[in-house]
């Protein structure tokens, strides 16, 4: 069957993806435009400039029964086997659909209805950088519904939703509703209303050529023959796309796998049912594959993730280097094996992470984790060393190991080299006894020299520090929870200043450093939001004041404190305001801390 280019009009496209003739393959990623996209593609089109080609696949029989499908995002699947999955044009035909079907679902990765409006006054005065925009809803609107409260509103302001292109003559319902009366009157009311911002000669006929101008736009389409195989398709599908929106590496594994009969995506990903483990990265998906590719061969760069495709040779170099083939997943049942085992020890390192035992991490919140980058490591690390992770030896250099990462911030920028580095090293470890090389150079010294005034809101260091605390069992200054563990119902727990960030009458000989370290992590702490509003902007020895009340004494406030690292002195020091001394004395009670929690000592 010949593959020659053809043409269609957007009206009628859209009639296809309405009907279910085009619908989306399960080896596709989802529809991931924002709405400001979406507007910027109405205004391409209100132009009559290029909007790229799409590409089709005509569906033969055996495929339409064999394989399964989505709709394009706010279409259904109909009873009639579609005709062609839509390879390349999938977010500009979703996007056209969703702003002119106006169809009842939310916008994808929005908890809102969204309407796109055309502003027929900028449009008709050629201003077209203005001639569209979005409103949100809490609820689906429907044209008539809009219609019913803002008719003659729209008139007067002179715009309209875009959704009205869709819709039918209520009278006659094989008519389009722009071409009915009652849209025709509305239209001369609108040029009554607008006349003198108008060009000059404005006529509802060429308000009518601005609305088929939308729907007579032309796009050139390529259809591949029903002749292709699945493999085929897939593998034009990924080059596509490379060279488009660039698609992830989980997206590609995806195409790829497709044809080996691995639906990486909709049945391995999106039938995951952790959310857990999936609200900790957005990226969680890829991080298993990284995962796989670390048990399986040691290195996780995108290059060797590729190398897991069911039956994909490689070669290799042996000990004495010579060339040999390899395969390292025979077929696709091997394969959902691995991602079934990096799922399961995936979850095994994000609860040693996120829990707040004597081996664990104490990333309370998922905001909290240090590196998210770090779940595959240490997920590897207990896959290979499944059975013995209870032994002693293992979980001490395991504590010493991820502090070591956290705290050097080596995991927070490109880490794939570091990642690998780190495996193969455990790996050794487990076989030889050699000590990895990270736990090694964890030491006072280390510690001493870290740079804790530089520690900012939300990187792997401040984090960590706010890891510690949970660990430490820091009680709420004023409720005494400890903030770690329990259930505090609608309470919030988040970190909070030590030294209020909008307090007055500070001495300035002794709190010269306030202004530049007021936000850094040794003026933070973890407190429930409650607490946060009662101490807000008063100075400390005026909140420690109603602490000691609260207790009755002031040695159950200290206790209270020094779970936070405020050692004596650090509180000697709040009690008259000295914020630099303050400062001082809790990063040296810091360092001192985690120098004794991972149980270093000068000869390690």
């Amino acid at each position: 069957m010949p593959e020659s280019p053809g043409t269609d009009r957007i009206e009628n496209l859209l009639k296809s993806v309405h009907d279910g003739s085009y619908v989306i393959p399960y080896f596709q990623r989802g529809f991931e435009w924002v709405p400001s996209m979406v507007s910027e593609l109405l205004e391409s089109i209100l132009q009559n400039y290029y909007a790229g080609i799409l590409l089709f696949w005509e569906l033969n029989k055996y495929e339409v029964q064999i394989e399964k499908w989505d709709p394009i995002w706010g279409a259904e699947l109909k009873k009639t086997p579609p005709e062609k999955a839509i390879l390349d044009g999938q977010q500009r035909l979703a996007s056209l659909y969703y702003a002119i079907y106006n169809p009842k679902k939310k916008f994808p990765n929005r908890n809102s209805y969204y309407i796109f409006n055309l502003n027929l006054n900028s449009a008709l005065n050629e201003d077209y950088d203005n001639a569209f925009d979005y409103r949100r809803y809490s609820s689906h609107q429907t044209f008539n519904h809009l219609k019913k409260k803002h008719f003659e509103e729209w008139a007067e302001q002179g715009f309209i939703p875009i959704c009205v292109l869709s819709e039918k003559d209520p009278k006659y319902p094989l008519q389009k509703y722009i071409d009915s009366k009652e849209f025709n009157e509305w239209i001369n009311l609108y040029l009554s209303k607008n006349n003198n911002q108008l060009p000059e000669g404005m006529t509802s006929h060429k308000v009518y050529q601005l609305f088929n101008k939308i729907l007579n736009y032309t796009f050139v389409y390529y259809p591949l023959s029903s002749e292709r195989d699945i493999a085929d398709i897939c593998n034009i599908f990924a080059k596509v796309n490379e060279k488009g929106m660039k698609l992830s590496t989980f997206d590609l594994m995806n195409a790829f796998l497709y044809p080996k009969g691995v639906k990486l995506r909709k049945d391995l990903w999106d039938n995951y049912n952790n959310e857990a483990l999936k609200s900790v990265d957005s990226n969680m998906n890829e991080y298993l594959l990284k995962l796989s590719s670390l048990v399986r061969q040691n290195y996780c760069s995108s290059k060797f993730l590729f190398y897991l495709i069911p039956g994909k040779k490689i070669l290799r170099k042996d000990q004495n280097r010579k060339l040999f083939e390899e395969v390292l997943v025979r077929d696709g049942d091997e394969f959902k094996a691995l991602w079934r085992n990096s799922c399961k020890y995936a979850e095994k390192a994000r609860k040693i992470i996120m829990n707040t035992g004597n081996m664990d991490f104490g990333a309370i919140k998922t905001s909290f984790i240090s590196n998210t980058t770090i779940v595959p490591v240490l997920g590897a690390i207990l896959s290979i060393y499944e059975g013995n992770s209870d032994n002693l030896e293992f979980r001490r250099n395991l504590k010493k190991w991820y502090w070591q990462a956290v705290l050097s911030e080596d995991y927070s920028g490109s880490s794939d080299s570091i990642m690998s580095k780190d495996f193969r090293e455990w790996k050794d470890w487990m076989k030889t006894g050699k000590e990895v090389e990270r736990i090694a150079i964890l030491n006072p010294d280390f510690i001493n020299k870290l740079n804790l005034k530089n520690c900012r809101k939300g990187s792997a260091r401040y984090n960590a520090i706010l890891c510690l605390l949970a660990l430490n069992d820091a009680r709420d200054f004023f409720k005494g929870q400890i903030v770690g563990i329990g259930d505090y119902m609608n309470e919030t727990i988040d970190d909070h200043h030590i030294f209020p960030k909008g307090i007055t009458g500070l001495d300035k000989h002794s709190c010269r450093s306030f202004d530049e370290l007021k936000d850094c992590i040794l003026n933070r702490t973890l407190l429930l939001d409650e607490t946060d509003i009662k101490i807000r902007n008063k100075r400390p020895s005026q909140y420690l004041s109603l602490m000691i009340e609260r207790y009755n004494k002031e040695a159950e406030a200290r206790e209270i404190l020094r779970r936070h690292f405020i050692n004596e002195a650090a509180f000697e020091h709040l009690k008259v305001d000295n914020f630099d001394s303050f400062i001082e004395e809790r990063e040296k009670a810091i360092k001192d801390h985690i120098i004794s929690m991972v149980g270093i000592t000068n000869e390690d």
